[in-house]
């Protein structure tokens, strides 16, 4: 599966997250934060790539949090080969 999810107009955690729901078969138990969402992307098991696009405002307003989201990313693609993560 591949998904596109556009940042535009992310101005906080909720707003991403709100984005993420529409776009990704999220359980309901999820919890809305960046250890959570890793616990989702370990359940994958299937070949998945999720492109994140028009990240620059999101890069400007949620600076902190882009940069812990991209950390978390990267290290759930090294633990599961099934999942392939990108920010343009």
């Amino acid at each position: 599966m591949k998904y596109t999810i556009s940042l535009s107009k992310m101005y906080n955690p909720d707003d991403f997250y709100d984005q993420l729901e529409k776009n990704i078969d999220i359980p309901p138990y999820f919890g809305r934060t960046l250890e959570e969402l890793r616990d989702v992307f370990k359940l994958i098991d299937e070949d998945t790539e999720i492109v994140f696009t028009d990240t620059a405002e999101a890069e400007v307003m949620m600076s902190k949090y882009m940069k812990n989201l991209k950390k978390m990313c990267e290290s759930s693609c090294g633990e599961n080969a099934k999942l392939r993560i990108d920010f343009k």
